[in-house]
């Protein structure tokens, strides 16, 4: 058959839509209703449910997610924090942001948590009394941005050796370190 007698070529098919992810449709106004004033706001980000609550409300609102058998969030799926130093809005007020991301296995949901911390006092209250997995992830977010855990049950260095000064995810610490590398203690120095 000759390319002149050859049918045309089918247009391309449109690429299929994304399904949104059934874990991220999470009621709104549910929230609202068992959360209340302890929500500053809520809003959806990337696809994701995200509550902002004030570092006072912190406990309250992770025990209220978890223990809630209409919410029931049972899981920490992860704790990190973000450093605003270098942002064109940076406040000294808000130059953290703990963020606490929760699963509920009962209704196949993930939720995302942001508390601001200040600069001054980089203090955020621990979710190891409701979440016995926090201990772990809360001593990384300690050693990388220097963010303390109030009522943590043994705030240490997990990362970097006891002795080390800084908190190297900080947006002021270099890029290239402090030179520290070249100076760390060897094991068998410590023995």
């Amino acid at each position: 058959m000759s390319d002149s007698a050859k049918p045309p070529a089918a247009a391309p098919a449109a690429a299929p839509k994304k399904p949104r992810l059934a874990e991220n449709d999470i009621d709104h106004e549910l929230l609202k209703r068992k959360l209340g004033d302890r929500l500053l706001r809520i809003e959806v980000a990337f696809g994701q449910t995200v509550l902002h609550v004030a570092r006072e409300h912190v406990l309250e609102v992770l025990r209220t997610l978890h223990d809630d058998g209409e919410l029931s969030f049972r899981m920490l799926t992860d704790i990190t924090a973000v450093d605003n130093l270098k942002r064109e809005d940076f406040e000294p007020a808000r130059r953290f942001k703990v963020v606490h991301i929760v699963y509920s296995l009962e209704h196949g949901k993930r939720l995302r948590l942001e508390t601001a911390v200040p600069e001054q006092d980089p203090t955020c209250p621990s979710a190891a009394p409701i979440y016995k997995g926090a201990a772990w992830v809360e001593r990384e977010v300690y050693d990388m941005f220097g963010i303390q855990f109030a009522g943590h049950p043994d705030l240490r260095r997990v990362l970097t050796p006891d002795y080390y000064e800084y908190h190297p995810l900080r947006k002021d610490y270099p890029l290239t370190g402090k030179g520290e590398r070249d100076n760390f203690v060897r094991a068998e120095e410590l023995a």
